[in-house]
């Protein structure tokens, strides 16, 4: 058996959590047909085993429909700043590991959910957890284990995840306990995991539907916003500095 498929056999046997595999090598060293076809087995194994994980994290994850990241259409005339190879380093997930975040702000009708899902799919096939929530979902799901005492588990069940995307955030306005809701858990994902947000509205429009608390805004656009990839549907380029400035301005006004 050759050095090259002694060390693949290995790396299965880790994979599969079969110790005993990897021992056994010695006794099958010299019998080449033996050791292809426990190569081939085992690459089966975890090849299938790999597909359940794919399949089983899709479930959990609760998205509304599938979307593959080659079916977005990456219109140049409708979406002048989206760069096609941007979103397909988006899909290395990079910011997923860096606990970065992600925010796309565009109308209705840009493709922000089919891109978001999208990349929530290929976080999936790189072994990451994800889960999807239209915002006034989660306002209502928190709200409701608010009542029943269980905000604190929900927060946590949601922190467990490696990749939260709300979406729809802005599409309708919350009173103060809804907005403080939404605080509570994207204040407990900060620099600990990975948001991604969907929203309709530019920065400057967000106290409107956050109870038009403007200091919980600004306090919320911060942690959202710091080390974050901002994608503008709508075509024109944001920085963090842009950001800032918007709310800054809403606040005064």
């Amino acid at each position: 058996m050759t050095e090259d498929k002694s060390v693949k056999i290995e790396a299965f046997a880790k994979r599969l959590k079969l110790p005993l595999i990897a021992e056994f090598q010695q006794h099958i060293a010299k019998d080449d047909d033996f050791a292809d076809n426990l190569l081939r087995l085992l690459e089966m194994e975890v090849l299938e085993k790999e597909r359940r994980g794919i399949q089983r994290r899709t479930k959990i994850a609760g998205f509304p429909f599938i979307r593959a990241l080659d079916t977005f259409e990456f219109d140049s005339r409708r979406l002048p700043k989206i760069n096609r190879n941007e979103v397909f380093e988006l899909a290395k997930c990079r910011y997923i590991s860096e606990k970065r975040n992600l925010i796309a702000i565009g109308n209705s009708g840009t493709g922000k959910t089919h891109l978001m899902i999208a990349l929530g799919l290929e976080a999936i096939r790189r072994g990451f957890t994800v889960r999807f929530k239209r915002a006034s979902d989660l306002v209502n799901q928190m709200s409701e284990a608010q009542n029943e005492q269980q905000l604190s588990r929900y927060i946590k069940s949601l922190n467990n995840c490696h990749l939260l995307i709300c979406d729809e955030l802005g599409y309708l306005n919350f009173d103060l306990k809804g907005a403080s809701l939404l605080f509570q858990v994207f204040a407990a994902r900060y620099e600990i995991s990975s948001t991604v947000i969907t929203t309709n509205l530019e920065f400057s429009k967000w106290p409107v539907f956050l109870g038009n608390d403007k200091a919980m805004c600004t306090a919320l656009v911060d942690r959202l916003v710091h080390r974050a990839e901002i994608l503008n549907m709508n075509g024109k380029s944001y920085r963090l500095k842009d950001a800032k400035e918007e709310i800054a301005l809403a606040i005064k006004t």
